[in-house]
């Protein structure tokens, strides 16, 4: 099964390559763990989800509301220091590690194939000691929420 090339919309999936699931201005990029063709589905495992425009002082908007308050706000200040900037396009963006959060069987259909020259940079921000020491729970927040926006634009292709 791993030799499996999975062709959909002129593009062709392998097992272990980086795609990207794009949802507004956010991207989920992750490693292709395995195909099922018979069902059209890709077996993902989630590496960092970059969100465009992050303003941290309205991260509780993109959160689950079910987080306490005190968790939110001791992690705001570790995510108002991580935001930077794209030199390409000047707008703010938060970088969330996701390579502890749980894989996820989705339509192979919603991704697209990363670009070296999109993912190099991003994969080595994550490498970055600073990056890895966020709070774990929240990072599986914005993973949760992600999905479910996703989900819920997409609830035809399920």
């Amino acid at each position: 099964m791993d030799d499996v090339v999975f062709d959909t919309a002129d593009w062709q999936f392998k097992v272990n390559q980086i795609v990207c699931l794009e949802h507004q201005s956010n991207q989920l990029y992750g490693e292709v763990i395995q195909l099922i063709p018979d069902r059209q589905l890709c077996w993902f495992r989630p590496k960092c989800l970059v969100l465009s425009n992050f303003d941290p002082a309205q991260q509780n908007d993109y959160l689950y509301k079910q987080s306490s308050q005190a968790q939110l706000n001791s992690s705001s200040v570790n995510l108002a220091q991580k935001a930077f900037c794209r030199s390409s396009n000047l707008e703010a963006t938060q970088l969330i590690d996701l390579q502890s959060t749980s894989d996820l069987l989705w339509p192979v259909i919603l991704f697209r194939p990363a670009l070296d020259t999109e993912i190099i940079y991003l994969l080595a921000q994550l490498k970055d000691i600073n990056y890895c020491s966020t709070d774990k729970t929240t990072n599986r927040q914005y993973l949760n929420r992600f999905v479910q926006q996703v989900w819920q634009a997409n609830q035809d292709k399920f």
